[in-house]
């Protein structure tokens, strides 16, 4: 969790850090990123980054919940699979041609496995739950595979109809 001190930063620091960040975790993968390369980056010292973070994991966090603010659509009601299938491709589309791009492949290509992964509650209903791993996949293979990207998201779309019609 961030700590409340960096939200008292300047604007202009906060965005140095953060810059630093995206660039760090945009090239290297967690288990390889340096706190160093950070702080050089960034232009602040080292004490402060731990100020700001607990640690590496933290920082990543913070980042990652960044581009996540930035790239999604939020819900809105209940859905059906036309509605998420063009979530999902918005997703994809805005990921694509955005500076988190390198971030989120390197995310699912590596950082995913290393973090625990936000389960879903034990009251989600089965379907929805289903469609929610559904997209996360059709994200995670179009952005690995952009040459591909089509395939897996058509592929989404008609799993997902074939899901919502077991479930009226």
């Amino acid at each position: 969790m961030v700590k409340a001190t960096f939200e008292n930063l300047s604007k202009d620091k906060q965005d140095r850090v953060t810059e630093a960040l995206l660039k760090e975790f945009s090239a290297h993968t967690l288990a390889s990123a340096q706190v160093a390369r950070i702080v050089k980056e960034a232009g602040i010292a080292r004490g402060a980054f731990y100020k700001y973070f607990e640690d590496l994991t933290d920082a990543y966090q913070y980042l990652f919940k960044l581009a996540m603010r930035d790239l999604h659509t939020d819900l809105t009601g209940r859905m059906g699979a036309d509605e998420l299938y063009q979530m999902t491709k918005d997703f994809v589309t805005k990921a694509t041609g955005s500076q988190y791009y390198d971030l989120i492949r390197l995310h699912y290509a590596a950082n995913e496995a290393l973090l625990l992964s936000n389960r879903p509650n034990k009251q989600m209903p089965a379907c929805a739950w289903a469609a929610m791993a559904l997209s996360h996949e059709a994200i995670k293979e179009a952005l690995l595979d952009p040459d591909k990207a089509d395939f897996y998201l058509d592929r989404e779309h008609e799993a997902l109809e074939k899901l919502f019609s077991q479930h009226k």
